[in-house]
């Protein structure tokens, strides 16, 4: 897939017409460039801005080249960017706050590497314990840590218009970060490898407690619950009320947990049905029990 599309490409995508397209552009609505001749030619990022700016999404993401992308037929391209150096650019950007390098970044990354996954595991995660270390010297601020967060979350967030609808027949994943997290960033990126693998998905947020969590499994009944768990505050406390979760969650319901804050130490205190170490590994077991959980159902 290539960074750039013409117009009559976006048209496809959108399933609208291309003078529409081009109308846009010439008002500005979408921002293109232009080649040597002459020839518009709109950015993967620019598209983004505009389908987050008008509140849209790709009707037929096939249209431009994203069919790697259906969780279905999923399979990376192979490597097209010089990975260390790509890397290096974008914890630059993310430290300076430089949003539209971030963002060309991203995209690129997204589109060549294989999707949500590749981008969490190979660049989201790398990136950020760079700055993590930086940070411990004082070589990065506080704010310039929150600030990089901010803006991974919203071209994420864009990033989602590029995903295929999932089937009504898709089973359901649903997840959060418990009581005490405030991060946000790992169940966001845990949804968008659960869509991306072709489930319906219902992230609920951060910061919400116990009980809120198990009225949502009982109510909705998923076929996955993950807990996406960056931050213990008092370890004993958080393993007693986790243990009560999972020991209530609805009978069929898999619990999956994962997170920076599970480490050695926690984890074999904890019960789950899974626990994925990175988004590949989640990425795999989305799609595998997904097509157990649809061929179950054909032959029922």
């Amino acid at each position: 897939m290539e960074d750039n599309f013409t117009p009559k490409q976006v048209a496809a995508a959108l399933k609208v017409s291309e003078s529409s397209v081009k109308r846009w552009c010439d008002r500005g609505e979408i921002r293109s460039d232009r080649t040597i001749g002459g020839h518009r030619r709109i950015p993967l990022g620019l598209l983004l801005e505009f389908l987050e700016s008008t509140n849209r999404r790709l009707v037929d993401p096939f249209a431009i080249g994203l069919e790697q992308l259906d969780g279905r037929i999923s399979k990376p391209k192979p490597n097209m960017v010089d990975s260390p150096g790509l890397l290096g650019e974008f914890e630059r950007a993310l430290v300076s706050g430089t949003e539209v390098d971030c963002r060309r970044i991203m995209c690129h990354w997204f589109t060549t590497r294989g999707g949500i996954s590749s981008l969490a595991d190979e660049l989201i995660r790398p990136a950020f314990q760079a700055i993590g270390s930086a940070w411990k010297t004082g070589a990065v601020d506080i704010y310039e840590e929150r600030h990089a967060c901010e803006i991974i979350q919203r071209v994420v967030n864009e990033l989602r218009r590029l995903i295929p609808e999932p089937s009504g027949m898709a089973p359901l994943a649903m997840g959060a970060t418990p009581s005490g997290d405030q991060y946000h960033l790992g169940t966001l990126l845990t949804d968008l490898v659960f869509r991306e693998s072709g489930w319906r998905t219902a992230n609920l947020g951060s910061n919400i407690p116990f009980t809120s969590l198990l009225s949502a499994a009982r109510k909705h009944m998923p076929k996955v619950f993950w807990l996406s768990i960056s931050h213990v505050e008092e370890e004993a406390a958080f393993l007693d009320k986790y243990a009560e979760f999972a020991k209530r969650l609805p009978k069929g319901v898999i619990l999956i947990a994962g997170g920076q804050a599970l480490n050695d130490q926690l984890r074999p205190k904890m019960v789950f049905s899974s626990n994925c170490d990175g988004m590949r590994q989640l990425s795999t077991f989305a799609k595998s029990l997904r097509e157990s959980t649809l061929s179950k159902v054909s032959q029922n």
